[in-house]
Formats: structure tokens, C-alpha cells, sequence
């Protein structure tokens, strides 16, 4: 019995040697080649590299340097994960087959950044920053020196991707982690059901059962709060204040309007910086999201919610406008006004001919005696769908469509419907 145990002992353990000699191999021909490819604009370096058991590969102590001195960057570990040791064996070999393989998780661990070696990148940043709005007149973001004095000169962080396939692939998970230490960590997720199909016709057919954006605080914005009130001359309180009005006027210059409850539910983050979480539950397929060209329609489909704190859920109400501009100069007075054309008259309309469908107008209420006829259904938001009813109820139907040579049935709520055509009764 023994001897039994030994000699699997000795089988599982050459076998893991085999398969660590084999991938550790292959993962540092792909690191030389990568070092080799940035030979130009830096030098890359790693340590030891690590095949871990359950289905992980480990690569310690990844280095860049740039040569310009644009930003130095040092990674304590880099893995990547997979659903066991065989899938790890064969990625490649699952990749190559354009496969995909039912679980990945890419992890960088104690991210270190010297922002001062990156200091060119930070100075030059253009985008805006929506904490900085209030921080002084002419403060859009916050520059290297705004950093080191907040105690920010170097960051240490930690990423993680992951998806998770179900057994069936019936259900695709996908979250993220971006944390820093001292400053926040923000992470989402993001759930599919997936349509059994195969290429395009998966992804149409694509569901999506929830979204959540997460962000909890870990000390950045107490420390922006007391910088920025120092830059202005306030208290802390009043600068709170002046910072959540300057936001709110920085979304509407973008376009967007906020409605009170989203100012107030920002305005709690802000005075107690705990977690602020935007999230959606709507069931949405990628059809129905294409088929809406509206952004505010869209918007509305997803539902969003905001939660502060992990309090109560409200809705995360906006409307979508046109950025407000400052009007040019009228000079109408000092120009001749240009004669106005005279309106184009409308083209008589052609006579009916036989190939041309009748179109009959019904009431809403009649849906259930054109079961299964082509209508043309009008909506309350002005969109427009033609198909078939294929089953209804008091509160629904659904509607089937013709998409690219296939059909597609969605649910319509029958108090959203204004108009009903039937063609060709």
C-alpha cells in the first residue's frame, strides 16, 4: 500500500514539474520577446516566475523604466488565474481554437507609481476632473504638486479582471477592482445571460440582468475636501458646499442635467464618504438597445439607481440637453435680410396601386382580435415597431420582429402603446 501511495506521489509530483517546466517556459519567451519589442522606450525586467497548483500562473517583481523618464512603474505579482491546472495547460491551445475558456482572472498586486518620474504625464493631464470642480477658478484636475502636498507622491494599488463562464454557458459574470491604497477602490460588475447561439446571433440575443459601478472611499475625498478649502480660503463646510454646486454646474455644462435627489444623494457622499454605488437590475437584451436611437431612451430603459453609504436605493434621475453655449453677437440688423423662399409645396401623392399595402388604424384596446397579423405599433417615447403580437395579457404582449433573417420577441407594456396600425388586414 505504500509503495502504491509512493509511486503516485512520485507521478503527481513529475507531473507538476513537467507541467511547471512547460508553462514557466512558455510564458518567459513571451516576457523576453515583450522586453525585446520595448527595448526603445524602456527596459522591462521580471523575477521568478511561479505555476501554482490550482490553475495559476505567477510572475514576481515586473519592472519598467522608462528611458525618457516618462514614469516608472514596479508590480509586486502578476497572476493569471484559470478554472483549473489542465485549462492552464491548455490556453494556448484554447485560445488558438478561438475558444473561450470558462473562467480568467488577470491580477496585478502592489502596483507602485513615483509620480514624480511621472510628473510630465500628470501636468499634462486635459480631462476633467469632477472632484476638482470648485478647487479655485482655474483649477480643471489635480496636478502633480495638488498631489504630493495632499501626500500623494507615490501610490500603491491593486487590479483585478475576472469573468466566470457558467457549466452550461448559459451566464457570463464579469467583475473589476481598481484599488489604491489611501485613496478609493472602485469596482464593477456586470451579469449576461447568453442566448444559445453562436457568433452574432449569441450576442444579440445577449440579456443583461445587472450593471453596478461601486466606489468606497479610503481617505481621498476628506483629503481633497480640506486642500481644496484651504486654496479657497473656506472652512471645510462651506467648500463642501461650493464644491457640489460647482458639480452640478460642471454636469450640466457637459450636458447634462441632475435631478435634486441625485444632487442631494452627492451632496450625503460627500459629507460622509463611505461608498457611492450606481447600479441596474433591467432585463435588456442587445437588440432592444440597438434599436433605440434616443441616449435619453436608452437611459431610461436601464433604470439606473443611485445608493449612498449602503443606504436605501433612489432613482438616478438626469436629463440628456444640448451643452449650453454663449450666444454669438447678433449682427442681423447690419446685414439685408435675405428673401425667404417660398415653401416647397408637397408632391401630390402617387395613386394606390395594387402592390401597395393597406394600412387600417385600430383602437389599443382592439390588440387581441389582430393575434398574429403585421401591425405597426406607435409608443408614448416615439418609437415605432412593426411585427406580429405573438401573446398578450393585461399588462403586456409580446412582440415579435423581423431582425437580420431571424426573429427577435420583446415585451411591450400595452400603457406605453398610442397608436396601432394593421397592414394589410
Amino acid at each position: 500500500m505504500k509503495r502504491i501511495l509512493l509511486l503516485l506521489l512520485i507521478i503527481v509530483v513529475g507531473g507538476y514539474g513537467a507541467v511547471h517546466w512547460h508553462v514557466t517556459r512558455t510564458v518567459q519567451s513571451q516576457l523576453d520577446e515583450a522586453a525585446l519589442m520595448a527595448e526603445g522606450v524602456g527596459r522591462l525586467t521580471y523575477g521568478q516566475i511561479w505555476v501554482i497548483p490550482t490553475g495559476e500562473i505567477r510572475v514576481h517583481n515586473l519592472a519598467f523604466s522608462a528611458h525618457d523618464q516618462g514614469g516608472d512603474v514596479r508590480i509586486e505579482r502578476a497572476s493569471l488565474e484559470t478554472a483549473n491546472l489542465l485549462e492552464l495547460v491548455q490556453l494556448g491551445q484554447t485560445l488558438s481554437n478561438e475558444e473561450i475558456p470558462q473562467r480568467l482572472a488577470l491580477r496585478l498586486s502592489g502596483i507602485e507609481l513615483d509620480l514624480d518620474s511621472m510628473r510630465p504625464l500628470v501636468d499634462n493631464n486635459a480631462q476633467q476632473h469632477m472632484l476638482a470642480a470648485g478647487c479655485g477658478d482655474e483649477r480643471t484636475y489635480f496636478n502633480f504638486t495638488d498631489l504630493d502636498t495632499m501626500g500623494y507622491r507615490q501610490t500603491r494599488s491593486d487590479m483585478t479582471l475576472e469573468y466566470r463562464l457558467t457549466p452550461e454557458r448559459d451566464n457570463l459574470q464579469v467583475e473589476g477592482e481598481f484599488t489604491t491604497e489611501s485613496m478609493y477602490r472602485m469596482s464593477t460588475r456586470l451579469d449576461v445571460a447568453l442566448a444559445d447561439a453562436q457568433g452574432p446571433a449569441a450576442l444579440m440575443g445577449a440579456t443583461l440582468n445587472q450593471v453596478q459601478i461601486r466606489v468606497d472611499d479610503l481617505g481621498y475625498v476628506p483629503e481633497v475636501m480640506s486642500f481644496c478649502a484651504r486654496e479657497t480660503g473656506l472652512d471645510v463646510d462651506t467648500y463642501k458646499t461650493r464644491h457640489v454646486n460647482a458639480w452640478e454646474q460642471l454636469w450640466q455644462e457637459q450636458g447634462v442635467v441632475l435631478a435634486d435627489n441625485v444632487v442631494e444623494a452627492y451632496a450625503s457622499y460627500i459629507e460622509q464618504p463611505e461608498s457611492l454605488r450606481i447600479e441596474s437590475f433591467a432585463r435588456l437584451n442587445a437588440m432592444q438597445m440597438m434599436m433605440v436611437s434616443d441616449p435619453q431612451a436608452i437611459l431610461d430603459l436601464i433604470a439606473p439607481q443611485i445608493v449612498v453609504n449602503d443606504g436605501q436605493p433612489s432613482p438616478l434621475q438626469l436629463t440628456l440637453a444640448l451643452p449650453q453655449r454663449v450666444p454669438e453677437p447678433d449682427n442681423a440688423q447690419s446685414q439685408p435680410e435675405a428673401p425667404q423662399a417660398e415653401p416647397e409645396r408637397p408632391a401630390p401623392e402617387p395613386a394606390q396601386t395594387e402592390r401597395a399595402p393597406r394600412v387600417i388604424e385600430v383602437p389599443v384596446s382592439d390588440l387581441a382580435d389582430w393575434m398574429n397579423s403585421d401591425i405597426i405599433i406607435n409608443l408614448a417615447d416615439g418609437r415605432e415597431f412593426r411585427g406580429e403580437i405573438e401573446s398578450l395579457n393585461n399588462d403586456e404582449l409580446q412582440f415579435k420582429q423581423s431582425v437580420f433573417g431571424g426573429t427577435m420577441v420583446m415585451p411591450v407594456a400595452r400603457d406605453t402603446i398610442r397608436r396601432v396600425r394593421v397592414v394589410n388586414p
